[in-house]
């Protein structure tokens, strides 16, 4: 289903997920095309839930975000904590779980995103950057990113010690060391 970096055969994750944003993403942040989940199922709550997932693309692009996961509409921000973050393409009906999953990364010490740090926060620039369908975060008129998933990875990425774990590409080229 997803849209995946299929001409990718090494080279360090950095390296895969650029591939796999030019391959597999394309535009800027639609008409919203995501939603909050709790407990497995579309959550009670338009503005929060343990997971917030997304479908670009006509969905060969999705990412799926777990956590504690609040949207302040006033603010327009995204704030909590963020433990695992998987891309790859569709949506699962009704769970917000990435159907053909590509690549999750599981954070061993959760992201944090303070409201009061507004659009700045951690958790908000990764979704963001993702929602706009950037690995690096995504500048508007209202917030200036700090640099998305790869700043979050930060300068593991550079070592391929990133806490993840690959599906759907050959994983020979890659023995991640799994600490953060």
């Amino acid at each position: 289903e997803g849209n995946f970096p299929g001409t990718f055969v090494t080279g360090s994750l950095e390296d895969l997920l650029f591939t796999f944003q030019e391959e597999g993403v394309s535009g800027e942040h639609p008409a919203n095309t995501g939603g909050f989940y709790a407990g497995g199922s579309l959550s009670s709550d338009p503005f929060s839930g343990d997971t917030y997932a997304m479908a670009l693309n006509g969905g060969d692009f999705a990412f799926s975000a777990t956590g504690d996961l609040t949207y302040d509409f006033p603010s327009h921000t995204l704030h909590g904590t963020l433990e695992t973050l998987t891309l790859g393409g569709g949506l699962n009906d009704g769970d917000g779980t990435v159907a053909d999953d590509f690549i999750t990364f599981d954070f061993t010490s959760p992201l944090e995103g303070d409201l009061a740090d507004g659009r700045e926060n951690a958790v908000h620039d990764v979704i963001w950057g993702l929602m706009n369908g950037s690995v690096e975060g995504w500048d508007s008129s209202t917030s200036v990113s700090q640099g998305g998933l790869l700043a979050e990875l930060g300068d593991a990425i550079l070592d391929d010690t990133i806490p993840a774990s690959v599906t759907g590409v050959s994983t020979s080229e890659f023995d991640f060391a799994l600490a953060a």
